[in-house]
């Protein structure tokens, strides 16, 4: 309920914002150069969709641009959240050996974890 009454710009802003956020955190994850330069096109190619969809059907595409925050914020909480999970993972990978193997249930938490931190952030910004 934090934002009820932004304009179409600044949802744009608070997309963009988000967007280079995500890129960021994606790239935390790359280990070659292709891989850091490929974290950052999911946002760019969302937001020219946007812009395209907003620009092609006449409308102010703030829903897309709400759904395009949530989405972004969720999956940076969770880059945040699992940081150390993810952190761990990169060095085994950087060091040659294989990632551990997700087990069932730590696949349960996430996906439990996942579903709390949408609602919470949709609830939010909602």
């Amino acid at each position: 309920m934090l934002t009820p009454a932004l304009s179409v710009a600044q949802w744009w802003v608070l997309a963009i914002v988000s967007g280079a956020a995500l890129a960021l955190a994606a790239r935390t994850l790359a280990t070659t150069r292709a891989q850091r330069f490929a974290a950052v096109l999911p946002p760019l190619a969302c937001a020219v969709v946007i812009g395209g969809q907003t620009l092609a059907r006449g409308g102010d595409g703030t829903e897309a641009l709400f759904l395009f925050t949530l989405v972004a914020l969720v999956l940076i909480v969770l880059r945040l959240v699992y940081a150390k999970y993810f952190n761990r993972q990169m060095a085994l990978y950087r060091s040659g050996r294989r990632a551990d193997e997700v087990t069932k249930g730590q696949l349960a938490v996430f996906l439990i974890v996942f579903v709390a931190t949408t609602v919470l952030v949709a609830v939010l910004i909602g």
